[in-house]
């Protein structure tokens, strides 16, 4: 872990629910009716030009119209926190071994792509997102805090806690974009930590787990998870090992994953399947679904009534709303104005607020 949160108290403010737009039906307001015959063809001829000369990502010029409207701090909130429920389900199990896999049923949930050319907004150094997710009672929460620390390369730290179930989450998530002449290879780095403390005593755990990197394969306009990814409880000597499959130029199914689960580097069981569909498991018992993403519920991301200016929904504001109203030649505007105040902004700034790297004072 790279970086760690300062104060790890910082988000647990007194909290007044604010509804926040599900983040999926945002993409589909930008996304529909746009005429991408007219605009891709130019739009990779730069994009790839501009690659493979080396040019930062984050400075590149990008066309409004291919915004979604949220920035990629607050996309990561949405892919840590609408199923945080598995972490939650994870330290209510007695059996170290139900206890790993509802932790790497997490780390599959978390597995999510948006569709090549739309993205989110880069978020800026500084920026900051503040979220929670509500659970069966009326104070039992669980909380999201979350940095931009760098944006060439982007890099973003976050903080999730529930103190009454004794959960925490935390990792960093640094993004390095290489040009391969055909596709775009996106390096997924850094490291996230879930501790798992019983209320009862009986055990206090640490898992570890990677993020699969990207490829965006530009002419066939095709995005996808690849590479391997592990997850580790160092305590219980369990470990999984996960391979995100290419999918092949002809025929073949795309998002698959293969992997294993070993006790002690001795192999207990399987997994097989399509990660944002359905998974298996094979293990002495036999074969049976392991994980199904179609049937998860999603958490319903809130946020607190009073957030700091330095939040990512209040520096985007103008913007989102002029992609949600698709008002793209006001968006391009507001975009230079609130890019021009943000490096004015993180020019004065003395680094990130609530996270610094382990070692530094």
């Amino acid at each position: 872990m790279l970086w760690k949160n300062k104060n790890q108290a910082a988000q647990e403010t007194k909290q007044q629910i604010a509804d926040v737009d599900d983040e999926n039906q945002q993409e589909e307001v930008v996304c529909e009716d746009v005429s991408l015959a007219s605009m891709f063809g130019p739009f990779i001829k730069n994009y790839t030009s501009a690659l493979s000369s080396g040019k930062q990502v984050s400075k590149m010029p990008y066309p409004v119209n291919f915004y979604f409207p949220n920035s990629s701090l607050q996309h990561q909130a949405t892919i840590q926190m609408s199923h945080i429920d598995l972490l939650l389900t994870a330290n209510m199990q007695n059996d170290p071994l139900d206890r790993f896999l509802s932790v790497v049923q997490y780390s599959l949930s978390t597995c999510s792509l948006t569709k090549f050319p739309y993205k989110p907004i880069i978020a800026y150094v500084g920026e900051t997102a503040h979220h929670f997710v509500s659970h069966s009672s009326s104070d039992d929460k669980t909380y999201f805090l979350g940095e931009q620390v760098s944006r060439d390369p982007p890099s973003s730290c976050f903080h999730i806690n529930n103190n009454r179930k004794g959960l925490t989450h935390a990792g960093n998530v640094e993004l390095i974009p290489k040009f391969n002449k055909t596709h775009v290879h996106v390096m997924v780095k850094g490291e996230q930590k879930t501790t798992l403390v019983d209320p009862q005593g009986r055990w206090n755990e640490e898992y570890f787990m990677e993020s699969p990197d990207v490829a965006i394969r530009l002419f066939r306009m095709l995005t996808e998870l690849s590479g391997k990814i592990s997850i580790t409880c160092p305590s219980n000597g369990l470990s999984a090992c996960l391979s995100f499959k290419d999918k092949p130029l002809f025929g073949g199914h795309k998002n698959v994953v293969v992997g294993k689960i070993t006790r002690n580097n001795v192999e207990i069981a399987t997994l097989e399947g399509v990660w944002d569909e359905t998974i298996r498991i094979t293990d002495a018992s036999g074969t049976r679904e392991f994980f199904d993403k179609n049937t998860l519920l999603k958490k319903k991301l809130e946020q607190p009534e009073e957030v700091p200016e330095s939040a990512g929904h209040k520096i985007w504001a103008p913007l989102l709303k002029a992609l949600v109203d698709k008002d793209f030649k006001s968006a391009k505007i507001l975009k230079e104005k609130i890019d021009n105040e943000n490096a004015a902004r993180v020019a004065n700034s003395t680094g990130p607020q609530y996270f610094k790297k382990e070692g530094d004072n």
